[in-house]
């Protein structure tokens, strides 16, 4: 897989991707999910993780390390959302 892209709607993609790989109702330690993302992407496992974790793919305990995922894909309200930041952003960037 390629590197992960800086515009978050063209993240998504690759964030579905990897979501895919792993088992909802089953919680990860760290060495697991990093693991699965380097099994499926040459791109930062710590990166990638921390990703999936700002989207909202995944959950993790701070107390025990664990990881268990939310969902497998954003809902189109959550990709509208991503839409209207990147377009604010892309006006800012105009100024």
């Amino acid at each position: 897989m390629s590197v992960l892209p800086k515009n978050d709607l063209l993240k998504q993609k690759i964030l579905e991707n990897i979501a895919q790989k792993f088992e909802k109702n089953r919680t990860y330690n760290e060495h697991e999910v990093n693991e699965i993302i380097k099994s499926i992407s040459d791109d930062d496992s710590v990166l990638i993780r921390r990703e999936l974790i700002n989207f909202n793919y995944f959950k993790r305990d701070p107390y025990t390390g664990t990881y268990w995922l939310l969902k497998y894909k954003l809902s189109n309200q959550e990709i509208v959302k991503i839409a209207e930041c990147y377009q604010q952003l892309q006006e800012i960037e105009k100024e």
